[in-house]
Order: C-alpha cells, then structure tokens, then sequence
C-alpha cells in the first residue's frame, strides 16, 4: 500500500448517510479520494470498477452485508490476481467475539467499533505499512 495518505482512495460502505458524512467530514483533508455506498453489492460494484485502496466497511446492512461484500470483494482480487488488495476495515457497532471473528473470517484486514474515531482508523493503517 501506498504511504501518502493524500494518495489513497477511500470507499466507505454503510447504510447511513449519517455515519457516511461523519467518516467522510472527519478524513477529506487526509485522504485523496473518498466515495461511499450504501450497501455490499453497491461496494463490491464500485469497487470492481475502481480498485480503492482502502474500505470501510459496515457490517449490517440491507441488501448485501458487509462480510459477503468482503468475501466476493477478496473472491475478486484472486481472480484478477491484483498485485494490491485493499486494506477492508469493519466498522461495526458490536464489539462480540463473535463478530470480530466473522470480520476477520470474511477477509476483512481488522476492525474498528462505532463511532468512527480518526485516530484509531490512522493507526489501524499505519501498522500495515
């Protein structure tokens, strides 16, 4: 991945205009390109079409959830055999071991409760540098 935070693309995946504007507001001044979707398919579209370097993604959603979004979005990845895969962070609002593990079970790199924090996103991507 990428260092310049200025130089990477954002796709953040929730239902919520709300939580959509807050992530959105909070990073428009430290990531390059910032787009959202309002559910999985709509993600796994959007991200076929234009390989983001990172995802936010939800967990619940209609339509199609976070982790099969996740898994047919890592399904594609292979498939194309992209030299970069996206860094997918869930941003969920249960902290249960049992979602946790169905983050990281769906491909998901690691997760991040709500409400959105920026420091805590930061540091999640500075330790894949």
């Amino acid at each position: 991945m990428k260092n310049d935070l200025d130089k990477l693309s954002l796709l953040v995946v929730d239902d919520s205009p709300i939580n959509q504007r807050v992530v959105t507001m909070s990073l428009k001044n430290t990531m390059g390109e910032i787009d959202s979707a309002q559910n999985g398919m709509e993600a796994y579209k959007m991200y076929c079409e234009k390989h983001y370097d990172i995802i936010l993604m939800d967990g619940r959603m209609p339509i199609m959830d976070g982790y099969e979004a996740t898994q047919k979005i890592r399904n594609y990845e292979k498939e194309q055999a992209l030299e970069n895969q996206a860094v997918i962070i869930a941003l969920t609002g249960s902290d249960t071991d049992q979602e946790m593990k169905a983050c990281i079970d769906s491909g998901m790199n690691a997760c991040m409760l709500k409400p959105f924090r920026v420091h805590e996103f930061l540091q999640i991507l500075k330790d894949f540098n």
